[in-house]
């Protein structure tokens, strides 16, 4: 049956009723509401794409997509983090990195961390052909190639010849087991070294206070939380789209369950970590720091476990701690997800042309740690 495929380019052009139809209040994420908040703070950052799919005016499914620009930079950037130390192939292919200038398409918000960025009707049981909404989606916005998280493939139609695998940094989740009821709890979980580790952070960090921020807060310390996000962002080693930290305040607001928390030296902030709790799932979201004292005091790790402690006493099932610092991560206990994408291009031409390069996108080799006892693991 042929799919008619409708793509809106500002949630102000899309049908409402044919868009939320499909949502229950736990999708929160998908909803116009929360979509226009993305929408209206990151205008310079990224173009979004609301797409309804109907058979026979009926909607079978909407999905959400942004366009953001790929620069030479960055791209040799997470190159060179994926694979250290020199290799003369591996130059020459960097090389051709400098005439990559893209507008890249992603299947999703990347502004949250692999979250489902779809909505099926629960009675429509074909697998809806991808190649067709993404080529109408290409031709429509110019996107040269679109990158698509690894769980479309269960639920649509592929065609390889327009698909290419490729590793991505993986997402980081934590279970939380429900015998645990305070931080003590996730504590005695943990082996006698971690403990150890964990009492130096405390030792560390002794100096740093930390503060909830409210919307009020939010707005007195915009400049900071804005400077601190950079230092995070401009280290990172391939970034897409920046996320506009004035969203935080108007964020607090539409999902009551978002924590903001400041982290000082006297008066002075040093760092700030941000937290969306949905549907039992608690999203580490944005963090930033100074890595001057991250260094002397352990901030970031005092972040973690703060996190964890939140979760704890928040009723939370899973913690998604989100891509970066793999192997840090998971000396706190979370454990490596999926770490499988696809690129696509209608042509095929560009994708053949870009395949010595999409080769070199590989995650850098880390050690997957585990702090639990035996008894314990998750």
């Amino acid at each position: 049956m042929d799919t008619k495929v409708s793509i809106y380019d500002s949630c102000k052009d899309v049908p409402i009723n044919e868009w939320e139809n499909l949502l229950t209040p736990n999708d929160v994420f998908l909803s116009i509401s929360f979509l226009s908040l993305i929408e209206r703070y990151h205008k310079n950052e990224i173009s979004p794409h609301y797409i309804v799919l109907k058979e026979k005016d009926k909607v079978i499914g909407i999905l959400y997509s942004q366009t953001f620009k790929l620069s030479s930079r960055k791209l040799k950037e997470y190159i060179n983090h994926g694979n250290p130390g020199f290799n003369f192939i591996r130059l020459l292919k960097t090389q051709l990195a400098n005439f990559v200038n893209l507008k890249v398409g992603f299947l999703g918000n990347l502004f949250l961390t692999n979250e489902i960025g779809f909505k099926l009707h629960p009675n429509y049981s074909n697998k809806i052909d991808l190649n067709k909404v993404l080529n109408q989606l290409q031709d429509q916005n110019h996107n040269k190639l679109i990158l698509i998280p690894h769980f479309y493939k269960d639920n649509f139609e592929f065609s390889d010849q327009y698909f290419k695998e490729i590793n991505v940094e993986p997402d980081m989740h934590l279970k939380i087991p429900k015998s645990w009821h305070s931080f003590e709890d996730y504590y005695d979980a943990i082996q006698s070294k971690y403990k150890k580790r964990y009492r130096k952070t405390l030792i560390n960090s002794s100096s740093i206070k930390r503060k909830e921020l409210n919307q009020s807060d939010i707005k007195q310390y915009a400049q900071m939380l804005y400077k601190l996000f950079n230092k995070v962002y401009n280290k990172s080693s391939f970034n897409t789209a920046k996320f506009n930290t004035n969203i935080l305040s108007d964020l607090k607001e539409f999902i009551p369950n978002t924590s903001i928390v400041g982290y000082f030296i006297g008066d002075k902030m040093i760092g700030f970590s941000s937290n969306i709790l949905l549907n039992h799932t608690m999203y580490a979201h944005f963090v930033g720091l100074d890595y001057k004292v991250n260094n002397e005091l352990d901030l970031y790790s005092k972040m973690l476990y703060d996190k964890i402690e939140y979760a704890i006493e928040n009723k939370v099932e899973l913690i998604k701690f989100g891509r970066t610092a793999s192997e840090f991560k998971s000396n706190f206990g979370a454990i490596a997800q999926s770490n499988i994408g696809y690129v696509y291009d209608s042509s095929g031409i560009l994708l053949r042309l870009l395949s010595p390069l999409l080769k070199l996108i590989k995650e850098k080799k880390w050690d997957q740690r585990n702090p639990f006892k035996e008894e314990n693991k998750i």
